[in-house]
């Protein structure tokens, strides 16, 4: 029993000892286990540290973005507002100048000498409208402002205005002007006459000022859109316009950088003429409407600029809509055609200047008008007097011309009144905006007495006596542009140094003796030259002295 006792001990013994140790195992096992969670704890508080971390730098970023992009949109807002304010304040008085300087040139007893500052004075501030619109167009672009307006228009009728338009200038350099037009190129069109008219003014403009002598010639063809390829349905039409010259020409470093803006070619510099932006305008124009503006140029063989754009066709508009005809550039209204009626116009800006012009060439060919300086007048004249066409003013105190628009569109009988909306602004969403207010046309200011007396005939039917305007003095007449440079090569050559010699002088006076000395042999010369130096167009003269030898350097 002593013996069993003693063995019982034992088992009892080992039995704890196994117990103790498996006891100590499983405490050590739940140590290890304890110390593998502190460290995962310690791993995941580092990490929701980070975590924490990161969505705070994430909310100063977004804090940071949205701040940007607040002040993004006001100065965007503000850049717009900057934009319309210098449009408006830049556009008005050169609608002022340029307007009386044509109400009195319609005066027929002016004196030759007064035509000739007139004209001058027209010029110049016609250039410097181009500079404006330039850097305005510019200020647009950058600001994302720049949009294309659609609407019907004639291309033919466009194409004859740009060769009107530079006819007289390219005579003046001793030019060939040509405008050619494929039989395919249709004549109704959907589209941004504006625009399209802008870049073919820019280009005809450059190639004229870079041509000393030869020719310039504008094209224009068409292929309608027929399939995905061209990147339009059936029903539009692909137009493609070329102007070439047979200027100077520029070299092939040159060609790179003839797109960006402010930037001049060798030739562009010498002139020191333009800003460097009209052909970065040009190009983001034609890319906006669909195409691309290629050039090829060679020194001393001249440039030409390709490009084409995508346009819509449309069915050819009523005699009322626009089938009446455009008077020649050449032409000036003097009055109505007789069997008019006695067509009434009010006139409504909050500018003196404005109202006083505008009255003043209606009354010039026979038009009843009548003016109010604010929305409110307007809306009170129209109930009492009840005009045919009211031209609007878009921006005035106590009541703009928009809301000026809706009154009167708002009942039957203002249906039958054509509301035409006038603004100096830059922005081209002002013309929806007026269509959105009831208006039937829109026209940009500064304006010309064509503008005006052209939507007389658009709107109304009105048709207008013409008369030539007196040739401009000491131009050329009847002849080709061509027998200009002629002419001058047929010169002694000690009279067409001397020439060249004044004209690199830029010396009027001089230019004026040397026209002296053979002005009984050729008067028709001496005069279109002498217009030249009146105009400062030196470069052409220089051009002219020089028609029959190497281009001075």
């Amino acid at each position: 029993m002593q013996l069993v006792g003693i063995s019982a001990s034992v088992v009892v013994g080992t039995l704890l000892l196994v117990a103790l140790w498996a006891l100590r195992r499983r405490l050590h096992a739940r140590e290890l286990e304890l110390e593998r969670k502190a460290q995962e704890l310690a791993v995941s508080r580092a990490a929701e540290l980070r975590l924490v971390e990161e969505l705070a730098e994430a909310r100063r970023a977004e804090e940071e973005a949205r701040r940007a992009r607040d002040e993004a949109v006001t100065a965007s807002r503000s850049k717009s507002a900057f934009l319309a304010n210098m449009s408006h304040e830049l556009r008005t008085p050169l609608n002022s100048i340029l307007g009386f300087a044509q109400l009195v040139e319609r005066d027929p007893s002016l004196a030759d000498r007064h035509r000739e500052n007139l004209a001058v004075i027209c010029k110049s501030g016609e250039h410097l409208l181009g500079l404006v619109n330039d850097i305005l167009e510019m200020a647009k672009i950058e600001a994302g402002r720049m949009t294309l307006v659609d609407a019907e228009f004639d291309l033919h009728d466009t194409l004859s205005g740009l060769s009107e338009m530079f006819a007289v200038d390219a005579q003046k350099r001793g030019l060939t002007l040509t405008v050619e037009r494929a039989q395919d190129v249709p004549r109704h069109v959907h589209g941004d006459e504006g625009k399209l008219r802008q870049v073919l003014i820019n280009l005809l403009g450059n190639a004229l000022k870079f041509t000393p002598r030869g020719s310039v010639t504008l094209r224009a063809s068409a292929r309608r859109a027929t399939g995905a390829h061209d990147g339009a349905a059936a029903g539009r039409v692909r137009v493609s316009f070329e102007v070439t010259d047979t200027g100077r020409g520029m070299a092939k470093a040159e060609l790179a950088e003839l797109f960006e803006a402010f930037a001049q070619t060798a030739t562009g510099r010498q002139s020191r003429e333009g800003t460097g932006l009209g052909l970065h305008i040009s190009r983001r124009i034609v890319r906006m409407m669909g195409g691309d503006i290629r050039v090829e140029s060679q020194i001393g063989r001249g440039t030409t600029l390709r490009f084409d754009v995508r346009l819509s066709l449309a069915d050819a508009p009523d005699a009322r809509a626009g089938g009446a005809a455009r008077a020649p550039a050449a032409l000036r209204a003097v009055g109505l055609s007789p069997g008019q009626p006695r067509y009434r116009v009010l006139v409504v800006d909050d500018r003196w200047d404005v109202r006083h012009c505008l009255l003043k060439l209606l009354d010039s060919v026979g038009v009843e008008a009548r003016s109010a300086t604010n929305g409110l007048g307007a809306v009170a004249q129209w109930e009492t007097w009840a005009p045919h066409l009211v031209l609007l003013d878009l921006r005035m105190p106590l009541l703009d011309g928009y809301e000026a628009a809706s009154r009167i569109k708002a009942s039957a009988r203002g249906h039958e009144t054509v509301v035409v909306a006038m603004t100096a602004s830059a922005f081209e969403q002002n013309r929806a905006l007026a269509a959105e207010a009831g208006c039937d046309d829109f026209v940009s200011k500064p304006f010309r007495d064509a503008d005006i007396l052209g939507l007389l005939t658009k709107h109304l039917g009105a048709r207008f006596e013409y008369e030539e305007r007196a040739a401009e003095p000491g131009a050329a007449q009847g002849a080709p542009a061509v027998d200009l440079a002629r002419a001058a090569a047929g010169l002694p050559a000690a009279l067409r140094k001397d020439l060249r010699r004044a004209a690199t002088r830029l010396d009027a006076k001089a230019v004026q003796a040397t026209l002296d000395r053979f002005r009984p042999e050729d008067a028709d010369l001496a005069g279109a030259v002498a217009e030249l130096a009146r105009g400062y167009r030196f470069d052409s003269i220089l051009a002219l002295s020089s028609a029959d030898e190497e281009e001075p350097s």
